[in-house]
């Protein structure tokens, strides 16, 4: 694949992030359109396997160059990796995090942040629970 077949699978993976997620285990339709996508701006005949599998070799390639970059033993320095660098450092191809996952996490961090300082919280009881629920669903009634 060349450079600026590259450039545009990597835009268009970067763009569309949201909708890969959102594509759950099958995103063989995502994988065609961007192809399809490259295949007409740049006259080629990519499969969207070709560019799935290119983008994975591509964060591999990042992930070798941060692993040489922090001076792991038996790490390589990798062309493909530095001259993408940049533009993967952002971590574009992660899962975003939503309100959940954000939430989670900090609850999870300030647990582990209190057990360490020898805080202990006691479970809450059941009628506390209750009426947490109770004062809930009825608000969702008034709404």
């Amino acid at each position: 694949m060349a450079d600026a077949q590259t450039r545009t699978l990597i835009e268009e993976r970067r763009n569309r992030n949201i909708e890969y997620h959102n594509h759950g285990r099958n995103r063989n339709i995502f994988w065609n359109s961007i192809a399809n996508r490259i295949n007409q701006e740049h006259n080629t005949n990519f499969t969207g396997y070709h560019c799935k599998e290119k983008i994975l070799n591509l964060v591999r390639s990042y992930n070798a160059i941060c692993e040489y970059m922090s001076d792991s033993r038996g790490a390589r320095r990798n062309r493909m990796g530095a001259q993408y660098f940049d533009e993967f450092r952002t971590h574009f191809w992660e899962r975003p995090e939503d309100e959940f996952n954000r939430i989670h996490t900090l609850n999870t961090s300030n647990c582990r942040r209190n057990r360490d300082a020898g805080i202990t919280t006691p479970a809450p009881s059941i009628e506390e629970v209750e009426h947490v629920l109770s004062m809930r669903s009825s608000i969702r009634r008034i709404n």
